[in-house]
């Protein structure tokens, strides 16, 4: 309206004071603006209505996709729900496992070493010089003279299928260093025994294969300690493997898994174990 109302007074005005010719090209210029006018008026009205309608799609399209992902996003929430409730009851079992393994593992340590023959761990309380005379000394004949009523033998079925039966929850390493123990009492038991007819034999801690098990299970420096020793050898064998047998017992109930360093000795025990049981009889089936 503002743009007709102005060419009704440039027109009038126009008609009076401007010659034809200058009129023309007024009109003309004036035409040409208003028109121009109108078409970017149209082309924005135009632009905004398709603006509001891509707003639109996308807002829809957007809509959908959200619907979609959240959709997506349940699914996958409730497979995962689904994984961790069944993991969660698998670790329950398996720890619950693990806790029968380690218990029957340390019962099965301690029958084995309360079943150790007094009339042989009573000889921890002797000299060396007293024990080459453990079978000639009169004063010694009290000691002596039950052990062979025991031998090995008697020890081969203390708690070792109980152990044995949880085996793969307890790893290599901790049964390494159950055999080993088992392995280090039966083969004492069987030098001293032994020691009637060879008296090198009762000095059982120096016997090769029995410091070579040493060894394997403590390393270099413990054996040297071992060997040295001038009396309470058992005490000794005894308190180190229950030691290494409680922290390998923790290392399995936290969850945490034995170093590379353990398998290579476990890989070592297991080997002297060997060696062991082929030099003469030992308690392992």
């Amino acid at each position: 309206m503002l743009m007709e109302g102005l060419l009704e007074f440039l027109w009038g005005a126009a008609k009076a004071a401007v010659p034809p010719a200058a009129l023309v090209l007024i009109i003309g210029w004036i035409c040409r603006t208003w028109i121009g006018e109108r078409l970017k008026a149209s082309v924005k009205h135009e632009y905004d209505d398709r603006l509001e309608q891509l707003k639109a799609e996308l807002k829809a399209q957007g809509d959908s996709n959200l619907a979609l992902l959240k959709s997506e996003i349940d699914r996958q929430g409730e497979k995962l729900r689904i994984a961790a409730s069944s993991f969660s009851e698998v670790q329950k079992a398996t720890i619950a496992r693990k806790v029968d393994a380690v218990d029957a593992l340390w019962n099965g340590f301690v029958q084995m070493r309360d079943a150790f023959p007094g009339v042989y761990s009573i000889t921890d309380i002797f000299s060396d010089r007293e024990m080459r005379g453990f079978y000639t000394s009169p004063t010694m004949n009290k000691f002596s003279k039950d052990v062979g009523a025991f031998t090995e033998m008697d020890l081969i079925g203390v708690g070792f299928a109980e152990v044995e039966a949880v085996r793969p929850h307890l790893g290599e390493y901790a049964w390494a260093i159950y055999v080993t123990y088992r392995t280090i009492m039966g083969r004492s038991m069987h030098l001293i025994k032994n020691g009637r007819s060879d008296p090198s034999g009762l000095e059982w801690y120096k016997d090769q294969n029995i410091q070579n098990l040493v060894a394997s299970a403590f390393g270099l420096a413990k054996m040297e300690e071992f060997a040295n020793l001038g009396h309470s050898r058992f005490n000794w064998i005894n308190n180190n493997f229950s030691t290494i047998l409680l922290a390998a017992i923790d290392t399995i109930l936290t969850g945490q898994t034995f170093s590379d360093a353990a398998y290579k000795q476990a890989e070592r025990m297991e080997q002297q174990i060997s060696v062991a049981n082929k030099a003469g009889k030992t308690i392992n089936p």
